[in-house]
C-alpha cells in the first residue's frame, strides 16, 4: 500500500501540472484580447479620421456615416454624448479659448500650453496622466493632438513635435507671446 506522503505528493504534481496549463490557456486568452483591443483601436482612429477628413474636405454631412453603421454619432461632434468618445474640437477663431474644448482634446491642449517648449506624444502622455510606456496610449494621445493641429490649435514641427498656434493660447495670454514661436530645443 503506498504511503500518505506518496499519495499527496502525486496529487500536488498533478494539481501542478494542471495549474501550469491553465496558466499557459489563460496567457495565450491574455495575448489575443490584446491584440483584439489594439485593432479595435486601430479601427477606431482610423475610422475617425476618415469621417473628419470627410468633414474637412467637403460639405457632406457626414454624421449620416457614422450612425448607419450603428457606431456613435458623437464621434464626429455632433452631441458629445457618446461613450468614450469626446467632441471633436472646432476649427480655431480669434477670441476662443480653450474652454470651447472638451476631454481630452483640452486636457492635450493645456499641456501643449503648460510645456516649456515643443512637446513630443510621449511627454503630452505624460502630462495628461496616461501610461507613457504604452505605444497604444501615446498614439491616443498623439491622435488628439492631430486633430487639434488640423483644427488650427496646434501647429507640428518636421520632428513631431507640437507647440500652441499663434493666437490660439488663450485671451489671458499676452499678444506678444501668444505670436512668438517657442525654441525648438526647449523640451517639457
Amino acid at each position: 500500500m503506498p504511503s500518505v506522503l506518496g499519495l499527496m505528493e502525486r496529487r500536488e504534481a498533478w494539481a501542478r501540472q494542471e495549474l501550469e496549463s491553465w496558466t499557459e490557456v489563460l496567457e495565450q486568452a491574455q495575448a489575443e484580447v490584446d491584440a483584439a483591443r489594439e485593432r479595435v483601436e486601430r479601427v477606431r482612429v482610423g475610422r475617425e479620421e476618415l469621417v473628419s477628413v470627410l468633414a474637412e474636405e467637403s460639405a457632406v454631412d457626414v454624421s449620416g456615416f457614422v450612425a448607419s453603421g450603428g457606431e456613435v454619432a458623437a464621434a464626429v461632434g455632433s452631441s458629445g454624448s457618446g461613450a468614450g468618445y469626446d467632441e471633436r474640437p472646432p476649427v480655431w477663431r480669434s477670441g476662443m479659448g480653450e474652454e470651447v474644448l472638451s476631454g481630452l482634446y483640452r486636457e492635450v491642449f493645456a499641456a501643449v500650453v503648460a510645456g516649456s517648449g515643443p512637446v513630443s506624444g510621449v511627454e503630452l502622455a505624460r502630462a495628461v496622466g496616461r501610461e507613457a510606456d504604452s505605444k497604444n496610449e501615446v498614439e491616443k494621445i498623439r491622435h488628439r493632438a492631430y486633430a487639434l493641429e488640423k483644427r488650427g490649435w496646434l501647429l507640428r514641427e518636421k520632428k513631431g513635435r507640437f507647440m500652441p498656434a499663434p493666437g490660439a493660447v488663450g485671451r489671458d495670454a499676452s499678444p506678444a507671446s501668444a505670436g512668438r514661436r517657442r525654441p525648438s530645443g526647449a523640451t517639457a
